[in-house]
């Protein structure tokens, strides 16, 4: 089985073993992320949450959550919520742009949460079959152990399918 439909396989379904396998795959697929120590803690059909570990290669200068470990999670969790909707094999994601608004410092372990209906990827798929290319704006909030808002990761991605991408 190819990685990509392997990856999309264990997004399908929302048990501790598919979260367990996907946390170890992705973090050999993405090796930038490993060290955070993500975990994936829900994934239903129209949401993804992953978890951010409170522990000190997350920590900046003042023992709190690094601002950037906080973005990576936000672009981490708006990236699996649309290669749970698109899949991998079909699409080509790419990040565009990435901004955070931070509201509180992070002082606890942190979960990010971002959620896509089913039918927003429709619409999505849809645009792609008369344009190429395609900007998706997408969010992810930041919330604490207390269930307190840290931060809104907005996130633009570039879609294409895979059939119009050309490689040099």
């Amino acid at each position: 089985m190819k990685g990509s439909a392997l990856v999309e396989k264990l997004l399908a379904k929302d048990d501790r073993w598919s979260r367990l396998a996907l946390d170890n795959l992705m973090r050999l697929a993405i090796p930038f992320n490993a060290p955070h120590g993500f975990k994936f803690t829900k994934l239903a059909v129209d949401e993804v949450q992953i978890s951010l570990p409170n522990f000190k290669l997350n920590h900046n200068h003042l023992g709190g959550m690094h601002a950037c470990s906080i973005a990576t999670l936000g672009e981490f969790c708006a990236g699996m919520t649309l290669v749970k909707q698109l899949g991998m094999s079909r699409y080509r994601l790419i990040l565009a742009e990435l901004s955070v608004k931070y509201h509180l410092q992070g002082r606890t372990g942190l979960r990010g949460v971002a959620k896509m209906t089913p039918e927003r990827a429709e619409q999505l798929k849809t645009q792609l079959t008369t344009e190429d290319k395609v900007l998706f704006e997408h969010n992810t909030e930041i919330f604490n152990t207390h269930n307190e808002k840290i931060a809104d990761v907005r996130t633009v991605w570039q879609v294409k399918d895979w059939q119009k991408v050309q490689l040099k």
